[in-house]
């Protein structure tokens, strides 16, 4: 079985689920358009840069004849052709043409789709779901507001429910936006092989925590900051805060082993793969996870979350701050049972036996 990834490399998921299909007897490669600021692997990029978007239409006529032939060479050669960030190559929403090239898979192979979070996520619907959440910010997205991007998932949705034989789910939330059929898929990142465990650490004079502000609106990095300043006028120099952003992926790695535990986003309602990395690394996770969501996973996984995580909410983050400062020790429970989840749940094999079987039932 060949399978293709494509067209992005968002959060390194594809290329972490294709070395687990690997191992599992895949051919599996990752194609992106191009590289991205973090520095996430893929077997081969089709651009050494993004494309301006000042470029427009010229950018289209540039880009178009490439695109066309890549099509044509991938079409030939693999079986299952698996789309991530809910896209596709010729994605023209801008112009009216939505997953354009989705078609031309038809009948040459099988057509699969990851969503990865805001690929499918819709902000006045879930203001109308949640009491809080990243959509309820206005710094999230401007765009947002406009209601245009929800508008544009649906468009996207419906049709990759049109033509797609499979279609997976990164994060709970975003099932209430897709099509009955679709199933969660655990992260997976791109390092986890390369990733050591570190023995568990008592936590020193000084608590150190990481916090990794990728989208610091999303995150409700703000928050997160606002917690630990006002708990740093409190402890003082018991409390010191690495902040990792604006840095290669690999470099932000070594800056989370310094840590003692990690904050990873306080508004979505699940955790990410920063979450992910940190647990493989033998880091207790302090994050908000939704309950209500909870349903869409396996019930396993579930209700070992409960254990695995450090709860917190925008409303309680500062007292769970002070408890854990107040009594690093009980961060021992938070590094057996995290370690336990993320070896269990997060195994790039384990989550290539999904997608494995996912292939396999529709060819």
């Amino acid at each position: 079985m060949n399978v293709i990834h494509l067209p992005t490399s968002v959060a390194g998921n594809s290329w972490g689920l294709s070395r687990g299909e690997r191992r599992l007897g895949l051919r599996s490669d990752v194609l992106a358009l191009y590289p991205v600021v973090y520095g996430y692997p893929a077997d081969r990029f089709i651009f050494n840069s993004a494309p301006s978007s000042s470029a427009g239409k010229m950018a289209l006529r540039l880009y178009f004849p490439r695109l066309l032939r890549e099509i044509a060479a991938i079409r030939k050669t693999y079986d299952v052709f698996h789309f991530n960030f809910g896209t596709t190559l010729l994605d023209l929403w801008m112009f009216g043409l939505p997953l354009l090239d989705l078609p031309f898979y038809q009948g040459k192979g099988k057509i699969v789709v990851t969503y990865n979070g805001c690929d499918a996520r819709q902000k006045y619907p879930t203001i109308r779901r949640t009491a809080f959440s990243a959509c309820q910010r206005v710094d999230c997205s401007r765009f947002c507001t406009t209601g245009i991007p929800d508008v544009i998932n649906r468009m996207r949705i419906r049709k990759f429910d049109r033509y797609a034989n499979a279609i997976f789910a990164m994060n709970p939330d975003i099932m209430h936006f897709l099509p009955e059929r679709a199933q969660y898929l655990p992260y997976t990142i791109p390092y986890w092989y390369n990733i050591t465990t570190d023995p568990f650490s008592p936590a020193g004079k000084i608590l150190k925590i990481a916090h990794a502000p990728t989208n610091r609106a999303t995150k409700g990095s703000a928050i997160i900051i606002e917690a630990l300043d006002k708990a740093k006028q409190i402890y003082g120099d018991r409390l010191e805060l690495i902040l990792v952003e604006n840095m290669p992926h690999e470099q932000a790695l070594e800056r989370y082993r310094e840590a003692d535990m990690v904050i990873d986003q306080i508004l979505v309602g699940f955790y990410g793969g920063f979450a992910v990395e940190a647990m493989k690394m033998g880091k207790p996770v302090m994050v908000y996870i939704r309950h209500e969501d909870l349903r869409f996973i396996p019930a396993a996984m579930a209700e070992e979350s409960g254990e695995a995580f450090i709860h917190a909410e925008p409303s309680t983050i500062f007292e769970r701050l002070c408890d854990i400062i107040e009594n690093p020790s009980q961060l021992k429970c938070y590094y057996d049972a995290g370690l336990a989840y993320v070896n269990r749940w997060h195994d790039p094999v384990y989550a290539a036996g999904i997608t494995k079987a996912a292939y396999e039932r529709v060819l």
